[in-house]
């Protein structure tokens, strides 16, 4: 992994219920998203889970241990690096059920009985999808379910995108998903998010999106 600046700053200002979307397009970008996004979480006394797949947990362990002491919070449980076929894809195929179901019986088993005071920050770098050609309309339905479970399970979701590999409509959907977006650097209320409930009926035929979709990947990218 790359030693880089920071995309996401410290004090970044996230709170319980974010679920945010990072779009990235090339490895200095991942990593400069991925490592302060961990390296914030653990200081703060959070629980962080990251799933990577465009890179190894070796190598993001090995990033992290660059700047700080791993050992009392692997020995402690707090950070777990997993890949997607351990995740995402531990079926030989992405099932949006199952995947929801494992974030919401992690949200239990680590909330307990009491409300932690430094949300769970959970991490996801969704590149697999394009890797096994996965239907992203089941991805996208995913994606809006899981403001869902954080209503029940106030949690940090982070999930990012490979721009190189995003059309503008794929793009604007994960857009549409995620009520905040890692944007240049800050972390802002996402002004195309829309709520699961009201996205039912409302998807626009893609050649009346074509100029939305544009302005959302050139928004993605700035």
């Amino acid at each position: 992994m790359t030693n880089t600046d920071d995309f996401l700053p410290a004090g970044s200002g996230l709170a319980a219920g974010d679920h945010l979307c990072g779009f990235y397009r090339n490895d200095h970008e991942r990593d400069a998203i991925v490592i302060p996004f961990i390296e914030e979480g653990l200081a703060d006394g959070a629980s962080c889970t990251c799933v990577v797949d465009s890179c190894t947990p070796t190598q993001v362990l090995d990033r992290l241990a660059q700047d700080i002491d791993l050992a009392p919070h692997l020995d402690a449980h707090r950070l777990e690096v997993l890949t997607a076929e351990d995740t995402y894809l531990r079926r030989g195929t992405f099932l949006a059920e199952e995947m929801l179901q494992f974030w919401e019986s992690k949200g239990r088993a680590l909330w307990g009985d009491v409300v932690p005071e430094t949300p769970v920050r959970n991490l996801g770098d969704m590149s697999w999808a394009h890797r096994e050609s996965v239907r992203f309309e089941s991805l996208i339905s995913y994606e809006a379910e899981i403001n869902r479970i954080m209503r029940d399970f106030p949690q940090v979701n982070l999930c990012l995108y490979d721009l190189n590999r995003c059309s503008g409509e794929v793009v604007l959907d994960v857009l549409k998903t995620h009520p905040k977006v890692l944007l240049g650097g800050m972390v802002i209320d996402n002004p195309y998010y829309i709520d699961a409930d009201e996205r039912i009926g409302s998807r626009p035929s893609q050649t009346a999106a074509a100029p939305e979709m544009a302005d959302a990947k050139a928004t993605a990218g700035a």
